[in-house]
This record gives structure tokens, C-alpha cells and sequence, in this order.
């Protein structure tokens, strides 16, 4: 069963993938880490479709517990990074670089805020 509150993440997912793979393969810029910047959206997108399925299941005339799920989602999302970002450092391939956290952080703020929106729509 498909749900129509992934399209707009899904776009988000296909669109940010299709500028990597067109900044990777026609337009490098140097400095940017785009396989960097393409797991941390792949990452950002399987989150994200795990909170919207989990906050779907819910009671929407409780919204004490819709706003506990969107803060656990966030703090899920932020523990996953944090851990990913330690694995990243010990593997010891090199600084990732202040454009790439920049573009990395730009993709968490507009997945947390697409989340956000289309769960308050239900």
C-alpha cells in the first residue's frame, strides 16, 4: 500500500539524488564529497519513511503523543547520524569538509522539515 505522505519526501530523495549524480559526473566541484553527500541522503530518506510509517499508525486526537513521536523521530534521526559520523571519523578517509557538512545539514533541515509538515496535515 502506497501512501501519498512519501511523495513529497520521495521528490525530495530523487531530486537531491539526480543534482549529486549531475554535480558528481558533469559539474565537480572541489571540495564537496558528493559520495558523502549521496549516504547521508539515502540515510535521511529510510529514516524518514520509517518515522512517517510509524507516526501514520497513530492516534491523531492525541497530540501530546504526536509531538513526543515527531521529537523521538528527531532524536532517532540525530543518535543515527551521530553514530554514522563516528564510524566516518574511524575509518580515517580524510576531513569531510565544511561544504559538505553544510550541504549534509541543509538535506537533514529540509527531510526533519517535509516530516514535520506532512505529519501535521493528517
Amino acid at each position: 500500500m502506497f501512501n501519498k505522505k512519501l511523495l513529497p519526501i520521495l521528490a525530495l530523495f530523487v531530486s537531491a539524488m539526480a543534482i549529486c549524480l549531475s554535480v558528481k559526473y558533469f559539474l565537480p566541484i572541489p571540495g564537496l564529497k558528493i559520495d558523502f553527500v549521496i549516504v547521508v541522503n539515502t540515510m535521511l530518506f529510510v529514516v524518514s519513511y520509517f518515522n512517517l510509517r510509524r507516526i501514520s499508525k497513530m492516534d491523531i486526537t492525541k497530540p501530546t503523543l504526536m509531538v513526543q513521536s515527531v521529537m523521538l523521530g528527531s532524536l532517532l534521526k540525530m543518535i543515527i547520524f551521530a553514530g554514522a559520523a563516528l564510524f566516518y571519523a574511524t575509518q580515517k578517509k580524510g576531513p569531510v569538509g565544511i561544504s559538505t557538512l553544510l550541504v549534509s545539514m541543509a538535506l537533514y533541515l529540509i527531510y526533519t522539515w517535509l516530516e514535520i509538515n506532512t505529519t501535521k496535515h493528517k
